[in-house]
């Protein structure tokens, strides 16, 4: 699975929890920046809220990469708008309800939509919808674990037999956070892998 996420320019790698996985090679990331176009996209999925429920969309073919928009709620419009696509644009697809988040945040200007996730949540759960169970999406989420064990049960009603298994969800330890992890979270020290 292939990940294309467009990330606003507000969003820190200190508080954001996709920014850690700016180096992987199953993401790319578009940062807003100027008013000019975001893309091009090639994903036929961009997760929404407002869209149909993935368990419902009409896919004539395997899904091999989701979109995503990371941003505060009310910027949301605005950054849709931009949206640039290589083919068609995405089908909006929104996840199944029941889905609880365990990240700890309020909206400062708007309230965040009813069952409303942070954006590494979201696109775990899409992709093991898809049938792609992956932890490694949640290595650098410091509640990966108490996600998963919060909507274990959802998982399954829904057909992801995965997450029955406790011997496939994240560490019981949680990851330790220093200012060195914060720092390259932020972008201000560069990771560089061979």
């Amino acid at each position: 699975m292939r990940y294309e996420i467009v990330m606003d320019h507000g969003e820190t790698g200190n508080k954001c929890t996709i920014a850690p996985l700016r180096g992987r090679p199953d993401f790319r990331f578009f940062r807003v920046h100027g008013e000019r176009p975001l893309g091009p996209l090639s994903a036929p999925i961009l997760l929404h809220h407002e869209g149909e429920c993935l368990t419902q969309v009409d896919l004539t073919k395997p899904v091999q990469s989701l979109a995503s928009i990371d941003c505060v709620w009310r910027r949301l419009p605005t950054i849709q708008r931009r949206l640039s696509w290589i083919e068609a644009p995405a089908k909006l697809a929104k996840l199944p309800e029941g889905f609880v988040t365990v990240y700890p945040r309020v909206g400062q200007y708007l309230p965040d939509p009813e069952g409303g996730l942070a954006t590494i949540e979201a696109l775990f759960i899409a992709a093991a919808l898809l049938g792609k169970w992956d932890v490694t999406l949640l290595a650098h989420y410091y509640f990966a674990r108490a996600f998963i064990e919060r909507n274990a049960k959802r998982f399954v009603e829904l057909g992801v037999q995965a997450a029955a298994d406790q011997m496939l969800w994240p560490p019981e330890k949680p990851l330790v956070r220093t200012s060195l992890s914060r720092r390259i979270n932020r972008g201000q020290i560069q990771v560089y892998s061979k």
